[in-house]
């Protein structure tokens, strides 16, 4: 009975594969975000009706996954057993020679003379059924992007410690301590090995008026791109601006298929889901996947492009992305048709421009009390370049797209300056890099509690004395050229006064004190040698 219904099951699963017309979808475009998430787009041909299987399962994200097509399609997560070719052999005789006549020299025996020969047809190993289990997945919880795999139990057909042969005197067993060496008979052809391997079934009742074509759009992770910018300055107060892109694929080949870096940092709510079409999906996971917080990982999967809805099996249509130039906050630059196999990466330039910079010294004096009032706790560990001026760079984005967040480096003359880190500057937007430590600019800030009554205050239910404060910022300037330095100091409490008729301007990390956090900005012109002090008064209410 068990033979029978086995004899069933097979004949089943080679009647499926029978029906299904194999394909291998072209992979048309991909759409890159620079964490690792890409916008896949892919398409194959389907002018009749009938079933299609894809044998390489994408791993795509939960609710990513579309059928794009005018006709009627349906889609299913399977498995099948498929033919594998061997292209290497695995060290298992009875597997890698099956189907084949070799001739066996056995070793000699211990009565020495010549070694016996044996011939025959290597046996074939019937193929085992699998029984899977549907919460036997894995999830590793600690990074919510691991795969999670499927528990199979096989129990392989096995020939022991023998390789068996058959011939006209029957099936021989060959103890495989006992051949000394074998001869194939003819050319040597490595065995196809049927493998179980999970796939996708496309459906099509009614093919697709669109060409024939089925069209598959799906969020995966596994490309990514990351721009750099270099930035020369010249004569005159000129900048030279040079963009490139590396690309890294490890996801799947791609071949003249047409790429797009996307630069933005849209919302996408399951970028740690595996879509439960994926081959290697389990409930267990999902369902693990979908209770997580992703954490950090989350993060990082915010910058990728949003495009989920639940999956229905009937077809469905995405609206048309315009992958080409500027949109709300996302940018599409189109790079090409470009090949590229899983593993590669391209590094390529993008544009380059001049524009106008202005050098300048940028000193951040840090606000050194807290909400309350009440100065930081300092430690002996805590770094002090925080408080030390910068050679930096003032320019404005020259190009009609924003420049996305990525690494600088800065020369003069073809000599290397610095390296800095550019945030996302839209176009028309002015910025400010830093490129070296101002070693030859000596500066000094200080905070003076001023002499006089301290007037309680009640807030909340909590007392608090009112304290004036002076503050003062010393400068010395050791070059032989005047520079131009650009200050920005923090303080807490209401200004009083200040030299230099400065900048006044709330700071957002003060919404909730008790304290308004403010920030004084100056602009400084200091003549070669000169020195300087500019002080500033302001009230604050100390926490008692």
């Amino acid at each position: 009975m068990k033979l029978a219904f086995a004899l069933a099951s097979l004949f089943a699963v080679s009647l499926h594969a029978a029906e299904e017309l194999p394909v291998m979808p072209q992979i048309d475009s991909v759409g890159l975000f620079k964490n690792g998430v890409a916008v896949v787009r892919a398409s194959f041909e389907a002018k009749q009706a009938g079933n299609y299987r894809w044998d390489e399962l994408p791993r795509s994200i939960h609710g990513s996954f579309w059928i794009e097509s005018d006709g009627v399609v349906i889609v299913r997560a399977t498995t099948r057993m498929i033919d594998e070719s061997a292209a290497a052999p695995t060290g298992n005789l009875q597997r890698d020679l099956a189907g084949q006549a070799v001739t066996l020299r056995l070793k000699k025996g211990s009565e020495g003379g010549e070694a016996p020969l044996v011939s025959g047809k290597v046996w074939a190993l019937p193929e085992q059924p699998v029984s899977k289990s549907w919460d036997s997945g894995f999830f590793n919880a600690s990074n919510p992007w691991m795969a999670a795999t499927q528990s199979r139990t096989e129990t392989p057909a096995t020939t022991g410690n023998f390789l068996v042969l058959e011939s006209e005197r029957g099936r021989q067993f060959v103890e495989l301590h006992s051949i000394a060496s074998v001869s194939v008979d003819g050319p040597a052809v490595l065995a196809p090995r049927k493998v179980e391997k999970p796939v996708m079934v496309f459906e099509v009742t009614e093919p697709p008026r669109d060409g024939g074509r089925v069209r598959i759009t799906y969020l995966a992770r596994g490309l990514a791109w990351a721009p750099s910018y270099r930035m020369d300055l010249g004569a005159g107060g000129k900048l030279a601006i040079r963009r490139s892109a590396m690309v890294r694929n490890e996801l799947i080949a791609l071949k003249e298929t047409e790429v797009q870096l996307i630069s933005g940092f849209p919302n996408i709510e399951f970028a740690h889901v595996d879509s439960a079409l994926w081959g290697g999906a389990t409930l267990t996971a999902f369902f693990q996947q979908l209770g997580q917080q992703p954490g950090s990982a989350r993060g990082a999967a915010s910058q990728q492009l949003v495009m989920y809805n639940a999956i229905a099996p009937a077809a469905a249509t995405l609206p048309d992305l315009q992958e080409t130039g500027a949109g709300d906050d996302l940018h599409y630059e189109a790079i090409g048709k470009r090949n590229l196999e899983p593993g590669d990466s391209l590094s390529l330039d993008l544009s380059a421009t001049e524009t106008k910079c202005e050098r300048v010294v940028e000193w951040v004096v840090e606000d050194p009390r807290d909400g309350n009032g009440r100065y930081h706790r300092s430690s002996n560990d805590e770094p002090k370049e925080s408080n030390e001026p910068w050679d930096a760079l003032k320019f404005t984005n020259p190009f009609d797209f924003p420049l996305t967040t990525a690494p600088v480096v800065i020369t003069e003359a073809g000599r290397f300056r610095g390296q800095s880190l550019s945030q996302w500057v839209n176009p028309g937007q002015s910025t400010c890099l830093r490129v070296t430590k101002a070693l030859s600019l000596q500066t000094r800030s200080a905070e003076t509690e001023e002499e006089g009554q301290r007037e309680v205050v009640w807030v909340g239910g909590n007392d608090f004395r009112r304290t004036k404060v002076k503050g003062s910022l010393e400068l010395h300037n050791f070059r032989n050229k005047e520079v131009t330095l650009d200050i920005r100091a923090g303080f807490s409490g209401e200004m009083l006064e200040a030299e230099g008729a400065p900048t006044t301007r709330l700071r957002t990390d003060g919404v909730t004190s008790v304290n308004p956090r403010r920030e004084l900005v100056w602009s400084v012109k200091l003549a070669a040698g000169e020195e300087k002090t500019v002080t500033y008064r302001y009230s604050v209410l100390v926490d008692q």
